[in-house]
């Protein structure tokens, strides 16, 4: 049974606002219609000052686990992200977007603060063992006190500021609340959250001042699930294994309860699962998107007919992807494109850019840099922080076309704190088309130790232009890349060192028992 779709944005505008957006999109359609191998060709930038937006309003919609290649937009399926395609053919669309980090809370935090993940130092939380008791306590960290949030900053600035989260790893305690006047941490789903973000909306739009709406949610996120109607469209129906019984099961239970039984239930002996899982599990995961499309389209929709498209800037993105044994393991552990590779558009106010696409790769780190030149806003206007930002602002590329310089760009993957079962730290740098992954934990307790299968490695070099699902590791051949990767990486090293005065800050509040019960339902902590 089909889906009814309501209509999108596009289509809710009055002919004289549609009819530019609708040639937009043809005009960027056939620039992507070219030779395979080329670039698009950006609009010559604007004579005089550049178009910023001092007092713009801001709401950023962050979309959890969802991976750039399953969004319409950025090449997906047609149908699976229709509301989502309306709003990216009135923004500039960032194509090569990567995030910070394969995991929730240092991914997200990397991109609140435009610090790299070890600089700021959250991980995910994990248990780990007391010293003086030997009894499981929840691991968590607050980000340093010294580095900025942009909520803060935006705070500072007059902005009233509202967080909507579905909690879990982006709990107060690590410093998410920082800068908000209300912060939530509620796993309730997409659907709960876009109707507490219509009446807070509407709220900021009625008092005086400009003002910060973040918008997240965990709907996508593992154990996928979706109504019936929307498995019907995307799982694959020859499926019969074990995983089909396991989807109906969790189906029944609500939002939380069906996190709930993720461990117990869900992923119990996902060692076994192979590739047909994979595929069925894809195909829920595809229907648990756009039922998550559904659900926002009110929220967009109200966007629009509150005037918030003409006086905001709007930011959709999510802060990791998800992996379904491309390369032998699910979710989101690893540095490879399905985890790395994500969503990110920017809807300026008036439409400005409406249709562009960027093609060069930028960071999510580059989105708070980006935000503060926009609004003319300063990070630090007393000068007494010790620690910049990492990220580079793509400003021009949204008001005037400019591509962002091609740079270096860096992701990690750490679990190392004391006490903790586990240590793995890796780091990816993509640049001109390559791809390097080292593995710290390999290298020194494997490779350094003679303990090594022969089918692992501590270093990675992938030709993503040519193969793009990182196939053929081109560092096992000795490709002459690996001596330039490896001095990008002992460069970006001795920059983390330098910022070894950051005082590292245990979580100044405990998890309470909400935020403690989510993290389990979540799959990061045991009871």
């Amino acid at each position: 049974m089909a889906v009814a779709r309501r209509p999108a944005l596009l289509q809710l505008l009055p002919l004289p606002r549609a009819l530019p957006l609708v040639l937009g999109a043809l005009l960027s359609l056939g620039v992507a219609c070219g030779d395979a191998g080329s670039e698009a060709q950006a609009p010559p930038p604007s004579d005089g000052e550049p178009a910023f937006f001092a007092g713009a309003n801001l709401v950023i919609i962050s979309i959890d686990t969802l991976r750039a290649d399953d969004t319409g937009f950025v090449g997906g399926a047609a149908g699976l992200t229709e509301a989502l395609d309306a709003l990216a053919a009135r923004s500039v669309v960032f194509t090569q977007a990567r995030a910070s980090a394969p995991q929730t809370a240092p991914s997200h935090m990397s991109l609140f603060t435009g610090v790299a993940p070890s600089v700021h130092g959250v991980q995910n939380v994990q248990h780990g063992v007391d010293p003086e008791t030997g009894k499981k306590r929840p691991l968590i960290e607050a980000a340093p006190l010294e580095i900025p949030t942009l909520a803060e900053v935006l705070r500072a600035a007059g902005y009233a500021t509202v967080g909507l989260t579905d909690g879990g790893n982006l709990n107060p305690p690590h410093g998410f609340g920082r800068g908000f006047d209300e912060y939530t941490s509620r796993l309730t789903g997409a659907a709960a959250q876009v109707a507490d973000g219509l009446e807070r909306l509407a709220s900021l739009r009625a008092a005086e001042g400009p003002s910060f709406l973040f918008l997240h949610t965990y709907q996508v996120h593992s154990p996928y699930v979706a109504p019936r109607e929307y498995l019907e469209r995307w799982a694959p129906a020859g499926y019969e294994g074990l995983m089909r019984e396991r989807v109906e099961h969790v189906a029944g239970m609500g939002f939380g309860q069906a996190f709930g039984a993720m461990r117990t239930v869900y992923w119990q002996d996902k060692q076994s699962f192979g590739w047909n899982e994979a595929a069925y599990l894809h195909g829920v995961y595809r229907a648990g998107i756009e039922q998550t499309d559904d659900a926002l389209l009110p929220f967009l929709d109200a966007l629009e007919q509150s005037g918030a498209m003409d006086d905001s800037i709007v930011v959709l993105l999510s802060d990791h992807g998800e992996e379904f044994f491309e390369h032998g393991q699910w979710q989101h552990d690893q540095l490879f494109e399905e985890c790395l590779r994500v969503p990110l558009m920017v809807h300026l106010p008036g439409d400005l850019g409406a249709g562009r696409r960027i093609e060069v790769p930028v960071s999510l780190l580059d989105v708070m840099p980006t935000l503060l030149e926009l609004l003319e806003l300063e990070r630090d206007p007393a000068g007494d922080v010790r620690v910049p930002m990492r990220g580079v602002s793509f400003a021009r590329s949204l008001t005037e076309g400019t591509p962002p310089r091609e740079r270096p760009l860096f992701s990690e993957y750490r679990a190392d704190r004391p006490g903790s079962p586990l240590y793995d730290w890796q780091i990816a740098i993509h640049h001109r088309g390559a791809k390097f992954i080292y593995d710290e934990y390999r290298q020194k307790h494997w490779w350094g130790a003679g303990k090594a299968p022969r089918s692992w490695r501590d270093h990675w070099l992938f030709d993503l232009d040519s193969d793009a699902l990182e196939r053929v590791n081109l560092a096992a051949a000795g490709d002459p890349m690996v001596a330039s990767f490896e001095r990008q990486l002992a460069a970006y090293k001795r920059e983390l060192e330098a910022m070894a005065f950051l005082e590292r800050l245990d979580a100044g509040e405990e998890l309470d028992p909400d935020q403690l019960e989510q993290l389990i339902q979540l799959g990061y902590l045991d009871r």
